[in-house]
């Protein structure tokens, strides 16, 4: 019984903060954003990684520009995880 009683506390807490981090995604697809990422990728030392987080900032701007938050919000997370954050 305490097993189920934690399971369901777990899904009730993933399903609070799923909206959550899927409104922080969608901040990231803003002209802001876009220029902190430009900025922070010209600082970069490890030019791989530099090269495949710009590749993935530039796919972002373009989704963006076409209205497909998904898309800006899939290749951000790759520039991301290129820097590092």
């Amino acid at each position: 019984m305490l097993k189920q009683s934690m399971f369901a506390a777990a899904v009730a807490v993933a399903m609070t903060l799923g909206p959550i981090a899927a409104q922080a995604d969608k901040s990231w697809c803003t002209d802001d954003h876009m220029a902190q990422m430009d900025a922070k990728i010209a600082e970069m030392t490890d030019a791989d990684k530099q090269k495949s987080a710009q590749t993935h900032l530039d796919a972002s701007k373009a989704a963006m520009k076409a209205g497909d938050t998904d898309g800006c919000i899939t290749h951000m997370k790759a520039a991301h995880k290129d820097m590092g954050l």
